[in-house]
C-alpha cells in the first residue's frame, strides 16, 4: 500500500458508503464538508490509527493470497496514483488487480471463496481486488460499508466485469467475496456522484452550501 492517493475535492469509491448514507462513520453532509474544505485548501485531519497502519502493512499479503486462490496472473499491488472515471467526476485508489482466464467459481467455504448474488461466477480479464482487515466475526456476506459498494465503484471506473472483496477476519481467516459488475448499482453511483459534484460546483460559484436532506444514519 502507498497510502492515500485520491483527492478530497472529488468523490471517491471509498467514500460511497457515506455518500449513500450507509456508513457508521460519516454522513453525506460530512463528506460534502470535507470536499468543500479541501476546495478551500483545508485538508482533513489525519485519522490514521494502529488498526489502519496494520491494514496498510498487511493488505498486499491479503491480495497476494487471494490472487493465488483464484489463480490470477499479472497481479499488481502498487498503484501509486488515483484512477479516474473517463466521464464521471469520480475517482478511486486500488489495492490490487489481477487477470483471470475464464475460471469459474461457486461458493467454497473450505477455500474461503464466496460467490455473492449468483450460484456461480466466471472470471474473465482484469478484475479488481479490494483488501480489508477487520476484527469482526467472519461474515457470509460482507457489510456494504466493508467493500462491496466501494468495489462496484472501482469496477465502474476501471470497466471491470468482476471484482473481489478480500477480507482477513481477526487476523486468521481470509474470505474472498466475488462480485459481478452490477450496472444498476453503477447507474446509482453515477447519479450520486454527479449530484455531489453539482453541490461542489454550486459552492464554488456562489459560496453557498447546498446540504443534503438529513436522513437517519445507517
Amino acid at each position: 500500500m502507498v497510502g492515500k492517493v485520491t483527492s478530497d475535492t472529488v468523490m471517491s469509491a471509498s467514500r460511497l458508503p457515506a455518500l449513500f448514507g450507509l456508513s457508521k462513520y460519516s454522513t453525506p453532509n460530512q463528506e460534502l464538508q470535507v470536499s468543500i474544505a479541501a476546495m478551500d485548501g483545508i485538508q482533513r485531519e489525519d485519522i490514521t490509527n494502529e488498526a489502519m497502519r496494520w491494514g496498510n502493512t498487511i493488505e498486499p499479503h491479503i491480495i497476494s493470497e487471494a490472487a493465488s486462490r483464484l489463480g490470477l496472473t499479472d497481479v499488481v499491488t502498487d498503484y501509486t496514483v488515483a484512477q479516474r472515471h473517463p466521464e464521471w467526476p469520480f475517482q478511486c485508489s486500488l489495492d490490487g488487480t489481477g487477470v483471470a482466464a475464464g475460471q469459474e467459481f461457486t461458493t467454497d467455504p473450505e477455500r474461503g471463496i464466496y460467490v455473492i448474488g449468483a450460484d456461480s461466477i466466471q472470471l474473465h480479464g482484469m478484475g479488481i481486488l479490494e483488501a480489508k482487515l477487520t476484527r469482526v466475526w467472519p461474515e457470509k456476506i460482507p457489510a456494504v460499508y466493508r467493500g462491496p459498494l466501494q468495489l462496484q465503484g472501482q469496477m465502474a471506473i476501471m470497466d471491470a466485469s468482476w471484482g473481489a472483496v478480500c477480507v482477513l477476519y481477526q487476523g486468521v481467516e481470509l474470505r474472498i467475496f466475488l462480485f459481478e459488475a452490477d450496472l444498476r448499482v453503477h447507474e446509482s453511483i453515477r447519479d450520486a456522484v454527479f449530484e455531489f459534484d453539482g453541490k461542489l460546483r454550486y459552492y464554488h460559484e456562489t459560496g453557498i452550501v447546498q446540504p443534503y436532506e438529513e436522513k437517519e444514519q445507517a
